[in-house]
């Protein structure tokens, strides 16, 4: 477990939330670009027009 007592100092979490966050917020919008993407293949799929 002295793995975990290094993660959890200060200086470390200083250094290590910022980029979890950063990550974080990459992979979120990422995510919500392929599910429009999906839905917008569905619509054309299904014969609609996904720019009107």
């Amino acid at each position: 477990m002295e793995w975990l007592e290094t993660i959890l100092r200060p200086e470390t979490l200083s250094l290590l939330i910022p980029i979890v966050a950063i990550v974080g917020a990459f992979g979120i919008a990422g995510l919500k670009a392929h599910h429009r993407h999906q839905e917008r293949i569905e619509k054309i799929k299904n014969g609609f027009n996904p720019d009107s």
